[in-house]
């Protein structure tokens, strides 16, 4: 008896916290994005479980490769040439529910928010938009 209600209440706060995950990730305010997000790595595994494989900075001995949403609405990928001069792709975002779109001219790319926890954002990258499936994706935040 003691065995099946340890077990229920295992079942129990798995359920609360995965339903609470969903609701994190549908009430996320905006002010949250802003800043600049170091790429941490390409998660390895199914649905964005899994470790982080580390991502290859450009020019690691300049700077790290990054992105930066401003409040605006407007953001930019930044990567490091051998001379040190940084590569700046700007584009516009803003929150659709769960997803964060990026936009480039006519080129669109959908961010599926998985999780935001410790400064380090989740997201499963929609790169066509017919296409179910995605890369997973760890960002960790910049702290001033």
């Amino acid at each position: 008896m003691k065995s099946n209600t340890l077990h229920t209440i295992i079942l129990l706060a798995i359920c609360i916290w995965f339903g609470s995950y969903t609701v994190f990730a549908q009430n996320m305010d905006k002010d949250v994005l802003i800043g600049t997000w170091e790429t941490a790595g390409t998660i390895m595994g199914d649905n964005g479980e899994g470790w982080i494989m580390p991502h290859k900075h450009s020019a690691p001995d300049c700077g790290n490769d990054h992105t930066v949403f401003f409040a605006d609405g407007n953001g930019k990928e930044v990567k490091y040439n051998t001379n040190c001069e940084p590569i700046e792709q700007p584009f516009q975002w803003k929150f659709e529910g769960s997803k964060v779109m990026l936009s480039r001219g006519e080129k669109n790319i959908a961010w599926h928010i998985l999780s935001l926890e410790d400064n380090q954002l989740k997201v499963g990258i929609q790169i066509r938009s017919n296409s179910e499936y995605k890369m997973y994706v760890a960002y960790n935040k910049q702290q001033l």
